[in-house]
């Protein structure tokens, strides 16, 4: 091989749609520390909306293309379809103009789109298929989380958006962040035959967590060495309340049979301000609310773990080993209640609706489920289901291997 062509900087870039939460952001973000890391000669460019890209540690030779929210003056009367015309104005004629002009200008070795094969409702199509046309030796994949929403509902979206002739016509390859033996996605998502074969199962993808010595992390929380500890996550936190606030009442009946009990909430950033004060006004010495900390670490060191149902919080829970309760976000879209129903039934986890919250007395049944399981046999339930998290790792040997010899 030439070494003036082996040696050459290659770029690559990621599509991350995170527009409130913090999940898809912290996935891109691990994926591309792991692709730098494994090879020196490439530098990554994120796109992304995500309001907390900047407060993220991105790795050497990683940058962001922050894309721009529709703003309006609180002056501003519109209807709900004024509203939303004029964010869809906004994303074909300014966000897709810049996905475009970045992706063309770029012109990447390999382009990884995470969740939404064409961008949040296409705005991506247009720059992938120009980008496809002028660099033919680009490279493109698709990172498909597993569980996306109904099924139905998924199959009818990218129908409706032409995402099956994307997988047929643009894509190289599929990463797949998960298991087929948990869910099957050719099947979910009727993906036809032709595109099957580009299928890849990565596995689950996790990040790393510098420190999982319990001891250690109790201590710099400042949470007694003896004493069961609960650790309660809501993501980014920006529709969590209902749950800490349920969470709170749950661990206040639990401590009646466990009195050593210490538990930790954390809100996230973008929980609102009042809900978080709501929150620390009922917190004790023994039930502390914090804005933001290391959750991972702190699954670490727990013994069961509340949290909602969120790719990344549940796969950190699973990588842990520890108990744990689901609350999945209840919105139209029921992703999260697949994944909390899907683990229940392998007997990895227990699951509460959102409606059933009240009072906190269903949380704590289940928290006392958690509680009073072997630590042991679980973790071993664990990785006899889901035998490893290198899901970065693989994707990264993945795409590496298309690009060592071009």
């Amino acid at each position: 091989m030439n070494a003036s062509v082996s040696n050459r900087t290659r770029t690559f870039l990621m599509y991350a749609q995170d527009g409130k939460g913090m999940g898809h952001i912290t996935r891109t973000t691990t994926i591309a520390k792991h692709l730098l890391a494994a090879n020196p000669n490439w530098v990554a460019y994120i796109t992304t909306e995500s309001p907390v890209i900047g407060e993220f540690t991105l790795p050497d030779r990683c940058d962001y293309l922050k894309l721009p929210r529709r703003m309006s003056p609180t002056t501003l009367v519109e209807t709900e379809s004024e509203h939303e015309a004029a964010i869809d104005y906004f994303r074909i004629h300014v966000r897709s103009r810049i996905l475009r002009e970045a992706a063309l200008a770029l012109a990447p070795d390999l382009v990884l789109v995470d969740h939404e094969p064409l961008g949040r409702k296409g705005e991506f199509r247009e720059g992938l298929f120009a980008l496809k046309e002028k660099s033919p030796t680009t490279k493109f994949v698709f990172g498909l989380r597993d569980i996306m929403d109904d099924a139905t509902r998924i199959r009818a979206q990218w129908r409706d958006l032409g995402v099956y002739d994307a997988l047929e016509n643009l894509y190289d390859g599929i990463a797949v962040y998960g298991s087929s033996d948990l869910y099957d996605v050719a099947e979910a998502y009727a993906i036809p035959p032709s595109v099957r074969p580009k299928l890849h199962y990565c596995g689950y993808v996790v990040r790393d967590v510098e420190c999982t010595d319990s001891a250690e992390i109790r201590a710099r929380y400042r949470v007694p060495p003896k004493g069961p500890l609960v650790v309660a996550t809501v993501g980014g936190g920006s529709d969590g309340y209902p749950m800490l606030e349920a969470a709170q009442a749950a661990v206040q009946q639990v401590q009646s049979a466990h009195p050593d009990l210490n538990a930790i909430f954390v809100t996230g950033p973008l929980m609102p301000m009042e809900q978080q004060e709501k929150l620390r006004a009922r917190a004790t010495s023994t039930c502390r609310v914090l804005s933001r900390a290391d959750n991972f670490q702190l699954m670490a060191a727990a013994d069961a773990i509340l949290s909602m149902g969120g790719y990344n919080s549940v796969c950190e829970a699973l990588y842990v080993g520890r108990p744990f309760v689901i609350v999945p976000r209840s919105t139209h879209k029921i992703e999260q209640q697949i994944r909390a129903e899907t683990l229940a039934a392998h007997g990895l986890a227990r699951w509460i609706h959102p409606k059933d919250l009240n009072g906190g007395e269903s949380l704590a049944q289940a928290l006392e489920w958690a509680l009073t399981q072997d630590p042991r046999d679980h973790a071993q339930l664990v990785q006899k289901i889901i035998p490893s998290f290198d899901g970065a790792s693989s994707l990264t040997a993945y795409v590496s291997g298309w690009l060592s010899d071009t």
